[in-house]
């Protein structure tokens, strides 16, 4: 029948450590993790992707790395800043929006008065911690 969309049966809960298990901080409780350059904060993780709120301070910068499970979508919401984005340098400022592929280096550096804030969206097989930053060299 047209307009009308079976049921599909579960036959198996997915395992705590499945990806498709969501998983949502309380945004009241959850604590940004620190460092010297500034902040990440998680403010989502579900079935394949993370939501982050990253927040680089003045004069610092989020050092080349890359990731080789997951991907990145970035979107500046405030400041500008110089990225590099594999052997590209880009400047991008609130509203710009790039994608980083898995495996590709990228890093920040601030420019201006202020400090940077995006929100990233990372994608991928693996968008936890065990998928962290590796330095680039």
């Amino acid at each position: 029948m047209a307009g009308i969309v079976p049921e599909i049966p579960i036959k198996q809960k997915p395992e705590a450590g499945s990806r498709l298990v969501d998983h949502h901080p309380d945004t009241a409780t959850a604590k940004p993790k620190r460092h010297r350059w500034g902040s990440v904060e998680v403010m989502s993780c579900s079935g394949g992707h993370r939501i982050e709120r990253i927040s680089v301070k003045r004069g610092k910068e989020l050092p080349a790395h890359y990731h080789d499970h997951r991907s990145e979508h970035w979107t500046i919401v405030e400041g500008e800043a110089e990225v590099q984005l594999g052997d590209d340098v880009l400047i991008v400022a609130p509203d710009d929006s790039l994608y980083i592929p898995a495996g590709t280096v990228h890093g920040l550096k601030t420019a201006g008065d202020c400090g940077v804030k995006i929100v990233a969206v990372h994608f991928g097989d693996t968008v936890s911690d065990a998928d962290d930053m590796v330095k680039a060299e």
